[in-house]
């Protein structure tokens, strides 16, 4: 009987421990300093790894520049100058022509200006 006690006690310490350690590993996975230089360097980032694409010299700095270069293609920046840095990094990575980049741009930036339905709903009510 103590024996099912230690052993559920184990079972619940290690399932919290995971819950609250993973997520913040996970992170750190995604939010390196090397990665976040690059996010912050969008040039550098092209530029290294459109030179990965080819020739992949070194493979740590290959890996933050795509990892950089595939955040800036997701980016919910939807300013004109935010769409040319989603344009130039969703070809690169995604490997798609420039008229499908430019109509899905167009269509999130779309999305995200739309007013949500429970405002829509206010207004109609009020």
């Amino acid at each position: 009987m103590k024996f099912r006690y230690i052993v559920l006690m184990g079972v619940v310490t290690l399932s919290l421990v995971f819950t609250l350690l993973l997520p913040g590993v996970f992170s750190q996975l995604k939010n390196t300093p090397e990665i976040n230089y690059y996010k912050g360097h969008a040039d550098l980032a092209y530029s290294v790894y459109s030179g990965c694409k080819d020739h992949p010299a070194n493979i740590d700095d290959c890996y933050a520049a795509y990892s950089a270069a595939v955040y800036l293609a997701s980016s919910g920046d939807c300013t004109p100058a935010g769409k040319e840095v989603k344009r130039r990094f969703k070809i690169l990575v995604e490997n798609i022509s420039e008229k499908n980049v430019t109509e899905e741009i167009i269509s999130d930036c779309q999305v995200k200006d739309d007013e949500p339905f429970f405002k829509k709903m206010m207004k109609k009510f009020s």
